[in-house]
């Protein structure tokens, strides 16, 4: 059998393509959706966030605007992808939130809240678009946490509903690999987002975790975007199920 050699790196074959990103409007989120355009593919980017319009439009892709945890948001951002391109080749779940405090004093609806948005508005997309991925043979990357297998004080809940996603990604890459479908999931590490300037932001715990991580640098969005965009390519076409940390070694240590 001919042997063929890949040029293409981390946008290899992804030109044409169309994908769905949710937490588009800014930190990770927003860098994935440069990403992606940058390889020649149309984002329908998904957020709460209003200024997700002005962002995908910068980027030249389309925006849905609204709470992914109501059904009609995903399917809508589903039905725009179609309209605009007659395609749906990658669903990226980016958003995420988070809530910092001891387990024991989370109120009841704000733990449901958690699972509401970074696992069950995350599987309900993949449900919705699920038909579409089997005729392109697609692909999903869920965007978890080093927290998912770890134990951190004051994010707990929060490491639950990471790992939950975690779960599902490892189970959905089994299920849905006969259709040609592939599943991953990134973890991340310490990233510089909106998410994590309060805690990056305290000196005495940024040394802490910085002395930790052998590049000695914390992450930035497109430290992730990257990865997230290789897992989508066809340089990745036999590559699911997996957990790939982008922690700069943080996690080995």
């Amino acid at each position: 059998m001919a042997v063929t050699t890949s040029t293409g790196g981390i946008h290899e074959g992804l030109a044409g393509r169309t994908a769905i990103v949710t937490g588009a409007a800014g930190g990770i989120g927003s860098a994935i959706s440069a990403a992606l355009t940058r390889g020649g593919v149309h984002v329908v980017g998904l957020d709460a966030d209003p200024r997700v319009d002005e962002v995908m439009t910068s980027l030249g892709c389309s925006a849905v605007c609204g709470d992914l945890t109501d059904a009609a948001v995903g399917q809508a951002a589903i039905d725009l992808a179609i309209t605009r391109t007659g395609r749906l080749d990658v669903v990226v779940n980016a958003a995420g939130i988070q809530k910092r405090t001891d387990a024991v004093d989370i109120s009841d609806e704000d733990f449901h809240r958690l699972f509401e948005v970074n696992v069950s508005s995350a599987f309900r997309l993949i449900r919705q678009a699920t038909k579409c991925l089997i005729e392109t043979k697609g692909s999903i990357v869920n965007i978890a946490s080093l927290s998912a297998d770890r134990a951190v004080p004051g994010i707990v809940p929060y490491g639950a509903t990471k790992s939950a996603l975690t779960q599902l990604g490892k189970g959905l890459a089994a299920e849905l690999g006969r259709y040609g479908i592939r599943v991953n999931t990134v973890a991340p590490g310490y990233i510089e987002t909106p998410m994590t300037a309060d805690v990056l932001g305290e000196e005495e715990f940024r040394t802490a975790k910085l002395n930790r991580i052998p590049l000695q640098r914390f992450a930035d969005g497109d430290d992730v975007a990257d990865v997230v965009t290789f897992l989508v390519s066809d340089a990745a076409r036999y590559v699911t199920g997996v957990v790939l940390p982008v922690d700069g070694g943080y996690s080995i240590t």
